[in-house]
């Protein structure tokens, strides 16, 4: 059984990675927990039956107790925290985006390939969903592809989990110098990427991408490789509407992101050949155990057949989560390590210049 360390007792680690974390208790123990907010570690750590509370990351990542870190904490420190974990001898969990810049990301590579005994991976879960990967294994030709589209229309995760849970929150408790150097450093890496002249829509779009836009982006990725380039992008309503086509040579796939207040959670894929066409959509996380199906579709001249396997109701971050012990436990592979998502900072900052152009 792995001992494992949580950095980070939010909104995900909440309602997300704990519950599934209990029902896979024959393959983790919760060693551990670091939360910068004093009031919500105490309450998470009780309600979850997590064996210790640090009171710094630090000595979460120094403890023998802790085999494995699952890194949540906010976005700016995820290298900072797993480049630390890797060389303290621990496997690590990061939450995606892996890291929000690129000199960040090839700094914790590095790490990373300087400690190949240890596994890091990153929480891209869409991509562990089973449906997701019946899809992979029934994808055709690269060839034989006539037009993809990709798509997240969403309303947010609070609307959903205010209808089932609660989230506990900070009591105003996290020192203001850990605040001041949070946003500090999130600035500086936005900076570095994007110039620290760049309009605040461009800035929003850019979290929007390594936010929601990861899972789909790496997921295309997954299918179909890097494309050749970004055609087009539009970027509007502030930056949480963002439109990109990318060139994949023989056809044009299309991404649409739009972040809004109707509630709706259109995450998906379709892609066609001329007599052929595959679709799957993901449900939102915040309701647990939302089926998937993936909608295989043939027509000729004469006929028409639509097949829907499933619904598949494993959870894709239980699915995940059971991916890295294994590849700590048992050797099992690791498709998503840190060197991989530089694929995906490359293709945002190319959004980002066509949409400037």
């Amino acid at each position: 059984m792995l001992k494992l360390g949580l950095i980070g007792l939010g909104e995900v680690a909440q309602l997300i990675h704990l519950p599934i974390l209990q029902r896979l208790g024959g393959l983790y123990q919760l060693a551990g927990a670091f939360d910068p907010s004093p009031s919500v570690a105490r309450a998470i750590t009780a309600r979850w039956n997590i064996a210790k509370t640090f009171d710094s990351a630090e000595a979460l990542i120094a403890s023998p107790d802790i085999d494995a870190v699952l890194i949540l904490s906010p976005d700016a420190y995820h290298g900072r925290h797993a480049r630390a974990a890797l060389s303290a001898g621990k496997h690590v969990l990061i939450e995606k985006p892996c890291c929000l810049a690129p000199n960040d990301l090839a700094d914790l590579a590095k790490v990373a390939a300087s400690h190949a005994d240890r596994v890091a991976m990153v929480g891209y879960m869409r991509r562990f969903a089973p449906a997701f990967l019946e899809a992979k294994k029934r994808l055709p030709s690269k060839n034989d592809i006539t037009y993809v589209r990709v798509r997240d229309v969403i309303c947010e995760g609070p609307w959903y989990f205010r209808q089932t849970d609660g989230v506990v929150v900070p009591q105003g408790d996290i020192p203001e110098a850990l605040l001041t150097e949070g946003r500090e450093l999130r600035t500086s890496m936005l900076d570095a990427v994007l110039g620290a002249d760049a309009p605040a829509d461009i800035k929003t779009a850019y979290t929007v991408m390594t936010g929601l836009s990861s899972h789909s982006l790496a997921a295309m990725r997954d299918l179909l490789g890097s494309p050749q380039r970004v055609i087009a992008a539009e970027i509007k309503q502030g930056g949480t509407q963002i439109t990109a086509l990318f060139d994949y040579g023989n056809f044009t796939a299309i991404y649409e992101c739009m972040i809004g207040d109707v509630v709706r959670f259109e995450a998906g894929f379709e892609i066609n050949t001329r007599w052929n066409r595959i679709a799957f959509e993901y449900p939102t996380p915040y309701i647990r155990n939302l089926p998937m199906t993936l909608e295989l579709q043939a027509s000729t001249d004469d006929d028409n057949m639509v097949t829907r396997l499933g619904p598949f109701h494993r959870d894709p971050f239980e699915a995940e989560l059971r991916a890295f012990h294994a590849a700590i436990v048992e050797g099992g592979e690791n498709r998503t390590p840190p060197a991989e998502s530089m694929a995906d900072l490359a293709l945002f900052a190319d959004i980002v210049k066509a949409a400037r152009r």
